[in-house]
């Protein structure tokens, strides 16, 4: 079974308005939520084991992650239908989704539940902990 189906997306739109955006065609879905998969496992990849957290289904799904899936799938298949009259409440939902997946990224938000890479090898990008690079202001001193 697959991360996301058909079925996780009316609590964020009806399902006649999901039918007339697709034109009763469940391939779109399934193209878009393959979509927005691959892009929330960019922000997770190295942080936690995206394996693990896109192969469950049903109610071992993790609800946050399954929500910020489907909001990017959403907005991806309003994209199709008339990306000039992209509702601005999409907009603003997609735009809060990717500024979420970013600070879970950077380690300010652990969404509780999701599985830790199983060895160092498969976390590639670092475990969120900042640097700081630069250096102190120029001083116009002259001599």
């Amino acid at each position: 079974m697959a991360f996301i189906t058909k079925d996780d997306f009316p609590p964020n739109v009806h399902t006649d308005i999901l039918d007339a955006l697709t034109r009763g065609n469940d391939d779109v879905i399934t193209d878009n939520a393959a979509r927005s998969i691959d892009e929330v496992k960019a922000y997770l990849n190295g942080r936690y084991d995206t394996n693990a957290i896109f192969s469950a289904d049903g109610d071992n799904r993790n609800k946050y992650i399954l929500r910020i899936t489907t909001t990017i799938a959403l907005y991806y298949i309003y994209l199709i239908h008339n990306p000039r009259k992209l509702h601005q409440a999409m907009v603003d939902e997609f735009e809060r989704a990717i500024e979420t997946l970013e600070k879970i990224q950077k380690g300010v938000i652990n969404p509780e539940g999701l599985p830790l890479p199983a060895n160092e090898e498969d976390a590639n990008s670092g475990t969120g902990q900042s640097i700081q690079w630069g250096s102190d202001a120029a001083l116009n001193s002259s001599w």
